[in-house]
């Protein structure tokens, strides 16, 4: 069986797709080429759906800062800046403060609390997300429908392509809201073999709510969301501690485990990207060169080859094993 790695970018308009497209690949093979791990080439898609809220996408070549379509950050290589690990105290006081949302902003029916408050901070940091819960469009596949809808589709089309093979799929920020949502509706038709979370706000009461809420309408009771069906091997969710947008650092104590036993398992990683020395932790690059995920992709890719080779293994024997019977009756210079 065939592998591949899909990966689905966050909020915020984008480069053209072609371009996003080679530098979650650039970044990935770097983060592999730094951790040794450097091997055949990643067979890597990826599902762009910023043209859905923003038509014209941002350009490298505009130099005007304050042209709305200047691109501030774009790939660029990491430097030798050394790992800075976790801090245990600030883990802790993260932690903490996750709880204390939860509490302030979720009841105990997982229904949002304050949902002025709340709608106020996503109509204000995460409008993207605002058009995603609710912003009619007219998209590109010809029909009139919610962009959620439309975002959804995005995904869902790659999947479909890669109907068969085994599937990664790694998902940055908003992109991991998506992901779950797509992931736990259509949970039957597209196993995915290991999903990825990078700078994920998922774990934020209000996301956490909405899930809730449409699981509620669907009458699947008011327990926490749980990992999706589809997922048969991992969910692995990495954040950075600076990390502003992925706030909730922890998923495992937001998210059930499913029929298989899956939960999610929390790991903090080191995001290095920076742009003319001022650092973004939440960036994808940097997340996607860490050698967390370089480990994940390894792993996940070199599974497969050893898979297929078992399967070529088998094969032969069962060919060399019936050349061998057939030798054995019909003898030389028998008829």
């Amino acid at each position: 069986m065939k592998s591949v790695v899909i990966g689905i970018h966050g909020l915020g308009n984008k480069p053209p797709e072609k371009l996003l497209r080679s530098w979650w690949l650039e970044s990935i093979q770097e983060g592999m080429v730094k951790a040794g791990k450097a091997g055949p080439d990643v067979p890597f898609d990826l599902a762009c759906w910023a043209d859905v809220i923003h038509p014209t996408p941002l350009d490298p070549f505009i130099k005007d800062k304050d042209d709305p379509l200047y691109l501030d950050e774009h790939y660029t290589a990491g430097g030798l800046k050394k790992k800075e690990k976790a801090s245990s105290l600030m883990a802790d006081v993260l932690k903490y403060i996750e709880g204390q949302m939860d509490r302030i902003f979720l009841n105990d029916d997982l229904s949002i609390n304050f949902r002025n408050v709340t709608d106020k901070l996503i109509h204000h940091y995460f409008s993207d997300l605002e058009a995603y819960y609710g912003e009619k469009c007219i998209p590109a596949i010809g029909q009139d429908c919610s962009a959620r809808e439309a975002i959804q589709h995005r995904l869902i089309s790659k999947l479909e392509q890669y109907r068969g093979y085994r599937i990664l799929l790694v998902a940055h920020s908003m992109g991991s809201i998506v992901a779950y949502d797509v992931l736990s509706e259509l949970a039957g038709k597209y196993p995915v073999h290991t999903f990825v979370t990078i700078g994920s706000p998922l774990g934020l009461p209000v996301i956490v709510g909405r899930i809730s809420a449409a699981r509620k309408s669907r009458g699947l009771g008011i327990l926490k969301p749980p990992v999706p069906e589809c997922i048969t091997e991992s969910w692995l969710n990495m954040s950075d501690i600076r990390d502003r947008i992925a706030l909730d650092h922890t998923l495992a104590d937001d998210y059930l485990e499913n029929s298989r036993g899956l939960g999610v398992r929390d790991k903090y990683v080191y995001n290095d990207y920076e742009m003319d020395g001022k650092p973004n932790p939440h960036k994808s690059f940097g997340y996607l060169r860490t050698p967390e995920m370089a480990d994940v992709i390894t792993e996940f890719l070199a599974d497969g080859r050893g898979r297929i080779h078992q399967g070529c293994r088998y094969l032969f024997s069962r060919v060399f094993a019936g050349i061998k019977a057939i030798s054995g009756v019909v003898k030389p210079g028998r008829k």
